[in-house]
């Protein structure tokens, strides 16, 4: 078995693991379900796009499903809640989006994947935009000082994801333990 059929494995694994422990935190569970599922899901992320530049499909399906149980606990479930949603995920994935769209027609080249784009938009589900807002400039200041550090020239890729996605949930988990009302 080749290495990328373990990690496609592993993925769609960890992405079920994920999928179980939203439902069940959305149904009442532990209360610290969804925030060790989603600590687990970022490091996963992070993890794999530092070691492929890739974030799998079922890690930002998975991200997403943590946060729309984590808004249905919150909110309960109201359609108050999925036009929220609705609106962080355009707004998230949507700049992205459009920053990778920018950037590829000025320089002709991809500067952010697809994957970050679907973190993007996974992200707005779990701490809203304006979460992802704190989340966003916090991961770009982290990939000036790793490209400082790394001396990196204007050719050297830099695993967005990875920066992004921790940065995704200590804002969310800073926001839910210890300052409510922070993010609105």
């Amino acid at each position: 078995m080749t290495a990328g059929a373990v990690a496609s494995r592993s993925d769609a694994a960890l992405g079920a693991a994920a999928l179980v422990a939203a439902a069940a935190g959305g149904l009442g569970g532990s209360w610290l379900l969804l925030p060790t599922a989603a600590a687990l899901v970022t490091a996963w992320i992070a993890w794999r796009d530092a070691q492929s530049f890739i974030i799998p499909n079922e890690a930002a399906a998975a991200l997403a499903a943590l946060g729309i149980a984590a808004r249905f606990a919150e909110g309960g479930g109201t359609t108050d809640v999925l036009g929220a949603l609705a609106v962080d995920v355009v707004l998230t994935g949507g700049l992205l989006w459009g920053v990778r769209e920018v950037y590829f027609r000025a320089r002709g080249r991809d500067g952010l994947g697809l994957g970050d784009v679907k973190l993007a938009a996974a992200a707005g589900c779990l701490a809203g935009a304006a979460g992802f807002a704190v989340a966003l400039f916090a991961a770009s200041l982290a990939g000036l000082v790793v490209a400082g550090l790394r001396r990196a020239g204007r050719e050297d890729r830099l695993p967005f994801g990875a920066l992004l996605a921790p940065a995704v949930w200590v804002v969310w988990a800073a926001a839910g333990f210890a300052a409510p009302g922070l993010l609105g």
